[in-house]
């Protein structure tokens, strides 16, 4: 795995996931029989899996259409500027998910425009 370029600390999260899949006879899983937060707090379980990365599966693997990752750069970023935001951390994340409250229940497909916002942003800096 380091021939592919990850790093030592990458190669053992990799191979937590792959533990934890096995022990826990999770390849065969039917994941739609799980609510997002049941995923996140199982899939958290990973040493190295933070909700951010579980959020990210949800989006784009399983497909989930109500997934709002507040602690996303990409999407603070572009809320920030869309709702001139002047919170920071936590009170920023509150906010945000109140806002967010109004794209419910498509708040994937919201993150998918502001990502493209903080990708445009990025591009004209």
């Amino acid at each position: 795995m380091r021939s592919v370029g990850l790093s030592r600390q990458k190669t053992k999260y990799v191979r937590n996931v792959a533990l934890f899949f096995q022990e826990n006879s999770l390849f065969e899983k039917d994941w739609s029989l799980l609510s997002d937060n049941e995923i996140i707090s199982l899939l958290t379980k990973i040493k190295g899996v933070g909700k951010w990365t579980v959020q990210m599966i949800l989006m784009f693997v399983l497909k989930r259409p109500d997934v709002f990752p507040v602690l996303d750069l990409g999407i603070q970023h572009s809320m920030v500027e869309i709702y001139s935001l002047k919170q920071e951390k936590k009170e920023l994340h509150l906010k945000m998910e109140k806002l967010s409250k109004k794209w419910q229940p498509h708040r994937t497909v919201a993150c998918l425009y502001l990502w493209a916002i903080d990708f445009g942003c990025a591009q004209s800096n």
